[in-house]
């Protein structure tokens, strides 16, 4: 499938640096829950994280904004993709969780650089968690990816999984809790990596 503005390869790439980017932070930074905020020691790494995952933040909103747009309103006259009703399911699937979890990301890249506000942020996170658990289900019920849609909904489940977690992580100085948040960014960081490479593979394909 061709549309305007293909850029799901990169998209799929920058979930894989995402994941791993929130995994390390939760595994590395020492988060204190009562205060809300990361000790001095782990100052000069939370920085870091903060433009590293601030930048895919915004990448994450531009091209979810731009999915939203024109993918469902955009498609070239003539194509297979005309009607924009036919597959208008794709600018929520992919624009709307791009969106979203863009959001969420520049949240945590500003919490990381004031060093406060990790529970609201996971607020947010569990809020757009739920609603990537509402697209896994809506691509194996619908069969919206047309092939694999078992396997595609389990990329959303992920990302949802480690939202959710996000608030006992954040609210407790509990490693356990951190380590369960860790895996799920870890496990949905290899998964968007797998496609992504196969998307990748795809797109350039002569």
């Amino acid at each position: 499938m061709v549309f305007p503005y293909d850029f799901l390869d990169s998209m799929m790439w920058s979930i894989f640096a995402s994941g791993l980017l929130v995994g390390i932070a939760a595994l590395r930074l020492p988060l204190k829950a009562s205060t809300d905020s990361v000790e001095e020691k782990g100052r000069n790494l939370s920085i870091g994280l903060a433009i590293a995952i601030g930048a895919m933040g915004f990448y994450f909103f531009i091209t979810g904004i731009t999915i939203s747009f024109t993918w469902s309103l955009g498609f070239p006259p003539g194509s297979q993709f005309a009607d924009p009703y036919r597959f208008g399911y794709f600018n929520v699937l992919y624009g709307g969780a791009a969106g979203l979890g863009g959001i969420v990301l520049l949240a945590l890249a500003a919490a990381l650089f004031l060093n406060k506000g990790f529970h609201g942020v996971s607020y947010l996170a569990l809020a757009v968690g739920l609603y990537l658990a509402v697209d896994a289900v809506a691509i194996t019920q619908y069969n919206l990816v047309f092939d694999r849609s078992q396997l595609v909904s389990l990329l959303y489940l992920g990302p949802a999984a480690a939202g959710i977690f996000s608030v006992p992580a954040t609210h407790m100085d509990n490693k356990f809790m951190r380590w369960i948040f860790a895996i799920f960014a870890f496990l949905f960081a290899v998964a968007w990596l797998y496609f992504g490479y196969l998307t990748t593979m795809s797109h350039l394909k002569p």
